[in-house]
């Protein structure tokens, strides 16, 4: 699926995630300041996985990954692991040492499709606190 059909979908699946109908282990990863209508999903896929100011003991429990830009989720990635963003490089963004230095970074693949369904689309801003400025959260069920 491109971009354009997930702005499609977006369109008419935009409902508020609530925090009780989270039933996976998840992180939220905001791209605002990457994203761009119209972008390859490679690209979509580079920009979501990282890299992160974080530890990866605080995300290592996220088996998927949901791409938001603008409080909607674009995208699912289920995650295989976390590495420091030194060593893993992306295909579509350039690697400078100075800023993935003390960074994190995901591999994984697009999510199958009934996860994908259940995510693409929502509205996860009420998942948020006013002014919480991190990009990345996470939500854990055990």
């Amino acid at each position: 699926m491109n971009c354009l059909q997930n702005d499609m979908e977006r369109a008419t699946h935009n409902q508020y995630l609530l925090r009780e109908e989270i039933t996976d282990n998840i992180i939220i990863i905001k791209i605002n300041r990457s994203y761009r209508r119209g972008m390859s999903p490679e690209e979509l896929y580079d920009i979501t996985r990282g890299c992160w100011k974080r530890r990866i003991e605080s995300v290592d429990r996220a088996e998927f990954a949901l791409a938001v830009y603008e409080g909607e989720v674009v995208e699912v990635y289920r995650i295989f692991a976390w590495y420091s963003a030194l060593d893993e490089i992306r295909k579509t963004v350039p690697f400078d040492p100075n800023i993935e230095r003390g960074r994190i970074i995901f591999k994984g693949e697009i999510a199958e499709e009934p996860i994908r369904k259940k995510y693409i689309g929502r509205n996860v801003s009420k998942l948020f606190k006013r002014g919480e400025a991190s990009p990345v959260k996470t939500f854990y069920i055990d």
